[in-house]
């Protein structure tokens, strides 16, 4: 199966929908894998969200055909766990990408992912997602709160802004503004849930502004758990604790709360310098 035919016969049945999902034009499977090839990419900083959001569109399509379905109604794999982490520092610009997934119920799947330099063959990621796999009837139920039928003919893919608040030495708290339909289109259709790669984005962002010119960072490791779906048009508090570990560690955990404290998910980084490896 070729890209081609993901696109027309697996990403139609999911319920994330363009712009939202994607895959890279040359992705197959391969018995039981999916796999692929990318190349000339930038996943510093915040950018490093895009690689987990083409990492886990990956395990999506992996996981649908697992579920060898013949219904034509869509299929929502909601991420309940992602853990992402860094095997290598070798600097790469041609990766291939392989993806295995697993059904451990028919409500609940998994997928792992490997990413290699495609020149010495090295392992640079290894990334695993947890899935709740819903029916629509299920999900139309579960999100009836979120549901909205007002068309949403553009697509801006410029993120909340965030205000940095620092608490004290150890602490400092983001204060996002509002996501909107439109920046959310795709995910999902007629239910606009903010993905946790977009939350991803912006509180790596706001980490990053907040590190400065203390030295060059990249993401070591990157662990995500989501407790509730997150709404648009609400505005967000991240509150985020730091610690220096080591001389080159430093762990962040984020807690993403609304104003009125109830939380969504938690995300835990640690940026390791540049400079000591």
């Amino acid at each position: 199966m070729t890209t081609t035919d993901i696109k027309e016969n697996i990403i139609p049945y999911l319920g994330e929908t363009h712009p939202y999902i994607s895959i890279p034009e040359n992705t197959v499977f391969n018995g039981n894998r999916i796999e692929t090839q990318i190349s000339n990419y930038n996943f510093s900083n915040e950018n490093f969200s895009k690689l987990i959001k083409i990492l886990s569109s990956l395990g999506s399509c992996n996981l649908y055909r697992l579920l060898n379905t013949t219904s034509k109604d869509p299929i929502y794999f909601m991420g309940e766990k992602v853990r992402i982490r860094q095997l290598s520092y070798k600097k790469s610009d041609s990766a291939s990408i392989t993806c295995e997934s697993f059904l451990e119920s028919k409500r609940k799947g998994k997928s792992s992912l490997l990413m290699r330099d495609n020149h010495s063959g090295e392992a640079l990621y290894s990334f695993e997602l947890d899935y709740h796999i819903i029916a629509k009837d299920i999900f139309k139920l579960f999100y009836k709160d979120y549901y909205n039928n007002t068309p949403i003919e553009n697509y801006d893919e410029n993120l909340p802004e965030g205000l940095i608040v620092i608490e004290n030495e150890h602490q400092f708290t983001v204060l996002l503004s509002p996501f909107t339909p439109n920046q959310c289109k795709g995910h999902f259709e007629n239910y606009p849930i903010v993905p946790s790669v977009f939350i991803m984005n912006c509180t790596l962002r706001e980490i990053f502004n907040f590190m400065g010119n203390t030295g060059p960072y990249e993401i070591d490791n990157l662990e995500g758990f989501a407790t509730k779906a997150m709404p648009t048009g609400i505005e967000y508090r991240i509150e985020i604790s730091h610690q220096r570990f080591l001389k080159d560690l430093i762990f962040f955990k984020c807690e993403i709360k609304d104003l009125l404290g109830t939380p969504y998910a938690i995300i835990i980084v640690n940026l390791r310098s540049k400079d000591k490896k």
